[in-house]
């Protein structure tokens, strides 16, 4: 029988989905939740960028848009101004296509806006210039401004500092970016989509200058800051807002995902957060060499040769615990099995390595060309 690998687009999803599908994609999650005063702040993407809090940005739960807290920042704290830079961040935005996204809510007299410009966030080249590669500020009360390096687009808004939660929404399609407010669209052409440059400095709550300095600083609250690369999440004129916590969660019975890399397909929270159900696979000719055995795998990092028909299959990344089965096939060519291979158990099984025993009649060890095996684990 011919299988016909099918395209993503062939794929109908039918009842709820729960869950965000583009979580694969997403580069920075930071939804501030913790303790009042906590200054620990962590990124709920898959990449962990490692947030360095400066000043006196901490979690507040006198404001929060969902989860009971956020990001409190205070530009007259200590005089040190208070952000956070994630210099990694930059490393993996390397799509022109992407979102940026976050809820926002002003303390800070209309003075301080218009005489310091208070940057929402920033990536600014690490370089000699600190160019402004990508910049969202407030220029006054009613006007945003969306640098991109020298060029900027001006955007008229009703007052921004009125004591009330707003989300902002910056999308490229790469070609151009339309920046949204409050799930409407302010501006369908705000610039040409701009390449982040791997060592850009992401800073939330101000923007670097020449120096290099940092300035522009923000006061008030900000909440559920999330970046996705490769995907423009927003289109058209507008767009229902989020009702809810950002979320890397699914429903474990009513949807099914087929995830950005098109290397799995996964049930549930599977696909989401990256964790597939089928945890590793791997097609081997036990013929040879243990470093030549492996043709085709996925996290399977080697193979470990122990004796005739005894086989140690090595993970590339541990599994989250040993509770996982296996099922396996063996034979002595690519287009059927041979009767009477048995494919068990050969010792204690660990996270990281489950060992492996083939063997036909009366329990006789071999070595077939074409061993196949999938682990499965939650």
């Amino acid at each position: 029988m011919n299988i016909t690998k099918p395209r993503l687009d062939q794929f109908k999803i039918t009842g709820s989905t729960v869950g965000d599908l583009y979580f694969p994609n997403v580069i920075f999650l930071a939804k501030f939740d913790g303790s009042n005063g906590s200054t620990s702040i962590t990124d709920s993407s898959n990449k962990n960028n490692s947030i360095t809090v400066n000043g006196g940005a901490q979690i507040s739960t006198a404001a929060s848009k969902f989860g009971g807290s956020s990001l409190k920042l205070d530009y007259e704290n200590a005089g040190t101004g208070d952000r956070l830079v994630a210099d990694t961040v930059a490393d993996n935005l390397t799509s022109t296509t992407h979102t940026i996204e976050f809820w926002f809510k002003t303390d800070m007299a209309d003075g301080h806006i218009t005489s310091q410009n208070p940057a929402f966030f920033g990536f600014n080249d690490a370089g000699s210039s600190y160019d402004n590669r990508l910049v969202l500020l407030m220029y006054s009360k009613t006007e945003l401004r969306f640098y991109r390096g020298v060029s900027y687009t001006a955007l008229t808004v009703s007052a921004l500092n009125d004591d009330a939660w707003h989300h902002i929404a910056i999308v490229s399609d790469g070609t151009d970016y339309d920046i949204y407010l409050d799930g409407s669209r302010i501006s369908s052409d705000a610039g040409d989509s701009r390449q982040i440059n791997s060592n850009d400095t992401f800073i939330i709550g101000a923007e670097l200058d020449s120096g290099p300095s940092t300035g522009n600083y923000f006061s008030g609250y900000i909440d559920d800051f999330r970046i996705t690369n490769a995907v423009a999440r927003y289109s058209g004129a507008s767009f229902a807002l989020p009702t809810t916590h950002l979320t890397s969660e699914g429903d474990v019975n009513k949807h099914i995902v087929v995830n950005s890399d098109a290397d799995g397909v996964a049930i549930g929270t599977g696909g989401i957060n990256q964790a597939r159900i089928a945890k590793a696979w791997i097609n081997l000719d036990s013929t040879q060499a243990a470093a030549s055995m492996i043709r085709e795998s996925y996290n399977v990092s080697s193979m470990t040769d122990t004796a005739t028909g005894r086989y140690t299959i090595n993970f590339s990344t541990a599994l989250s615990n040993a509770n996982y089965c296996f099922a396996g096939s063996a034979g002595n060519n690519a287009s059927t099995t041979t009767n009477g291979r048995d494919i068990t158990n050969d010792g204690t099984r660990t996270t990281s390595a489950l060992p492996i025993r083939v063997t036909r009649d009366n329990d006789v060890a071999v070595e077939d060309s074409y061993v196949g095996i999938i682990v499965f684990g939650n």
